[in-house]
């Protein structure tokens, strides 16, 4: 296990406000809702400690700059109440560093694994917080690439080329 000290946390945002009545509570962004992961965990600045808090239930908007969050153990209003102002923060892991573009068109492009090529890119699909890129390869098989900046290497979109650092086994498992 990790220290909290060791860990490469990001503030996102501070809680704003209670929401209804058993406890959800309503988180101001700082970032863009768009390039949070998917995360059960974040951690409250408390009297200058970071505190781990784990939520139960799914994360939901709220307008353009929040979310609604239930958190374990906080039950009432009242709890909420008691954090209201609080620095929100989580792992840098879970921030995207870029939004992809959603109009871009990653189809036709010449995908390799490293020096490896694997296929032409023939979709790709912007799942939030998991897209991922279909290619078919020269025997007409597909293959379903995550399309995360931990894979990707470089998109060269002038020579229509995607070069990925893909786990050993990735490719094998998808065909």
């Amino acid at each position: 296990m990790i220290p909290i000290s060791e860990l490469d946390l990001i503030k996102i945002g501070e809680i704003f406000k209670t929401h209804g009545y058993k406890g959800e509570l309503v988180i101001k962004l700082s970032i863009d809702f768009d390039r949070l992961k998917k995360t059960e965990l974040i951690f409250l600045e408390i009297e200058g400690n970071l505190v781990p808090f784990f939520f139960s239930g799914n994360i939901k908007s709220y307008k353009k700059t929040g979310i609604i969050v239930k958190i374990e153990s906080i039950d009432t209003e009242e709890d909420v109440k008691e954090l209201l102002s609080y620095s929100v923060y989580t792992s840098k892991d879970n921030i995207l560093d870029e939004l992809k573009d959603e109009n871009t068109n990653y189809e036709n492009f010449d995908v390799y694994n490293k020096d490896t090529y694997i296929g032409k890119s023939i979709g790709f699909l912007n799942i939030p917080s998991n897209p991922v890129l279909t290619i078919t390869t020269e025997s007409n098989k597909e293959i379903l690439i995550p399309f995360n900046d931990e894979f990707v290497i470089e998109i060269d979109e002038k020579n229509k080329k995607i070069i990925f650092d893909l786990p050993e086994g990735l490719i094998e498992v998808n065909s």
